[in-house]
């Protein structure tokens, strides 16, 4: 099928007023909207910069090589690139000297002009070990797209759904090899920031044009269905609470509980002083946040509290998972990756560790077994943790530039890596569980 002929369109029919405390959150957000001392909200005069405010968050992309790595190259067609060879190709480098990377430049990343390729910024350090990373031959590379992908998730039916800056959605049959691009393509209002799965086709979308769409894929051709209109700002991410509910957070500092099928607010949750920019539910029904406050709030829906502030990092919190042994890892803009164990006696989450290894932003995560799970990150790789040992255990190579967002899928009977990048493909990855014993990567722990 051919682009759908349904575009987003604002309904105002359809647009819910939030008043509740819009003040105080201006107030509390002053520093990051840069607003006038006497203004105590955003009003309509005030959109572009708004805008302004919101290209200051967008993950800049790094000039891409085009024979770096020695994965296909990128074409203007839409196509499926399939690899002659799925074996990994090993190789050794050095570490990298993370004094290439300016400190400066965790927020502002790289220019055009200072993207290395990554053998040519690596030094021989005689008192480091060897870090061995392997250069993948991914299964399959997903191309279409026409600027960074941000956003992907597996439906129900086993089709992907991507989202770009591109202002598009598209959906991949991953299945059918013989279908040479995405099965759809539907045209957003703004970037695509986030996609999600509420009920079966049916995908609610987050946007830089501060909306949550209802898209419908059942029908053809695809409508739009319904746009909850509340936030302010850029909506960053979704998450479901129940068969009821979902919630959003957003650069405005709030986060929003909704009631799906009855189109309304339930609740506002408040406490961040910065754009939101990771959300997750936990396991005992609580929600966890992080921010550009530098801190991880945990949430209770129920009292519409927030129980406890994590804090240890010392820039933005770019993402968060929990994982299936209940402790929490958290990402961010210092580079590094902390574990939080829950205290049962104290009633607590408590920094236990801090994992270090990549040489730029840690922006996702996914668990990939019981024993395992990925960071993906800024320097373009994707770094495979073991959760025992909390070591490093493989590095994988891939993609041209920053990596956006991962997610594990079912494809071809087994379990893999998803990840889509700035360089504007999607990848699907030939290997997950890894071997040990093959490949150790020594970081740097800190707090135990």
């Amino acid at each position: 099928m051919g682009t759908c002929g349904v575009e987003a369109k604002p309904s105002k029919k359809n647009k819910i007023n939030l008043n509740d405390n819009s003040e105080e959150i201006q107030k509390g957000n002053k520093k990051h909207l840069k607003s006038n001392k006497n203004n105590n909200k955003i009003d309509k005069d005030k959109n572009m910069n708004k805008q302004n405010i919101d290209e200051k968050l967008i993950e800049k992309p790094i000039e891409k090589n085009e024979k770096k790595y020695n994965i296909n190259p990128q074409t203007e067609k839409n196509i499926f690139s399939f690899d002659e060879t799925t074996k990994p190709e090993k190789t050794i480098l050095h570490e990298i000297n993370e004094n290439n990377i300016k400190e400066n430049d965790i927020d502002n990343h790289p220019k055009n002009n200072e993207q290395k390729d990554i053998a040519s910024i690596t030094k021989i350090s005689e008192t480091k070990n060897e870090i061995i990373i392997r250069k993948y031959k991914d299964i399959l590379t997903l191309e279409g797209h026409t600027e960074k992908v941000a956003s992907l998730t597996q439906l129900k039916s086993g089709k992907l759904v991507s989202g770009s800056y591109d202002n598009t959605l598209r959906i991949w049959d991953i299945n059918d090899p013989a279908k040479y691009g995405p099965e759809n393509t539907i045209k957003e209002q703004g970037y695509v920031l986030f996609i999600l799965e509420f009920e079966k086709n049916k995908i609610l979308v987050g946007n830089s044009n501060n909306q949550i769409n209802l898209w419908n894929l059942n029908n053809d051709p695809i409508n739009l269905e319904y746009t909850f209109e509340a936030h302010e700002l850029w909506i960053n991410c979704l998450v479901i609470i129940d068969e009821k509910t979902f919630a959003s957070a957003s650069n405005d500092v709030k986060i929003i509980i909704w009631d799906y099928y009855n189109r309304k607010i339930i609740s506002v949750l408040e406490g961040h002083f910065d754009c939101i920019l990771t959300l997750i539910k936990l396991k005992n029904g609580k929600l966890c946040s992080g921010s550009a406050d530098q801190t991880i709030n945990i949430w209770d829906i129920k009292n519409n509290a927030c129980i406890q502030t994590l804090k240890g990092h010392k820039r933005w919190i770019k993402c968060l998972l929990e994982l299936n042994n209940d402790m929490i890892i958290s990402g961010s803009d210092d580079k590094t990756i902390k574990i939080w164990n829950y205290n049962t006696q104290e009633n607590k989450y408590e920094l236990f560790k801090t994992l270090s290894g990549h040489n730029h932003s840690v922006r996702t995560f996914c668990q990939i077994d019981d024993n395992h799970f990925a960071s993906g990150s800024f320097d373009c790789s994707i770094k495979i943790w073991d959760i025992n040992s909390w070591n490093c255990v493989e590095t994988w190579i891939g993609h041209d530039s920053i990596i956006i967002w991962m997610i594990i899928i079912n494809y071809d009977g087994k379990k893999i890596i998803a990840s889509c990048s700035d360089d504007k493909t999607i990848k699907l990855w030939d290997k997950c569980v890894v071997d040990e014993n093959k490949d150790n990567v020594n970081v740097e722990e800190g707090d135990n």
